[in-house]
């Protein structure tokens, strides 16, 4: 299912350097965090600093989003035998309008939500499964484990993070308001 260490180019998180105990952990810590920062930062998180960079809240839905679509197809892989899981498609998401309803507040009890269910999920499963395969298709196409895809949700909740935290933070004077 691999043989090369695969990091991420942009901020080096390691997929395999992420035990099934870790990922329910971190899943859980990385959306507390990111439900405090909408908090703290309501009106930051509506602003896309540039025109090719998402706001703070638009990550934020699409965290929410990859945690649920990913809980389901952890979900799927321990049913099915290497199963493939339809795409989430989430720039259509962002580019159709669909987070335009969310509001920060709103999102950061969604955020608690997702991750807590997620972690439940992970924290339930016979640890057995975690080695079961299923199909993926990014970064590649490739078989992929159960265990992988909950380090998958892990990376998405931290890289986002990331992105929203320098969102808020940054000058964000001429940064176009889109919600």
């Amino acid at each position: 299912m691999g043989d090369a260490i695969e990091a991420c180019e942009v901020c080096g998180y390691v997929w395999d350097a992420v035990t099934a105990t870790d990922a329910a952990v971190r899943a859980r810590a990385s959306t507390e965090a990111f439900a405090a920062l909408l908090e703290a930062h309501p009106e930051a998180s509506l602003v896309r600093p540039s025109a090719d960079r998402w706001s703070a809240l638009e990550y934020g839905c699409h965290t929410r989003d990859v945690l649920y679509n990913l809980r389901d197809r952890i979900v799927l892989g321990i049913v099915e035998d290497n199963p493939r899981p339809h795409a989430l498609h989430g720039t259509p998401r962002v580019d159709g309008g669909l987070y335009a309803d969310d509001t920060p507040a709103s999102l950061a009890t969604d955020l608690r939500a997702a991750g807590e269910l997620f972690a439940r999920t992970l924290d339930r499963m016979p640890r057995d499964a975690f080695d079961r395969p299923i199909h993926y298709s990014w970064p590649r196409e490739a078989t992929r484990t159960l265990r992988w895809v909950a380090s998958q949700a892990v990376h998405e909740c931290e890289h986002h993070l990331d992105d929203a935290r320098e969102n808020v933070s940054g000058d964000q004077s001429s940064a176009a308001r889109l919600i």
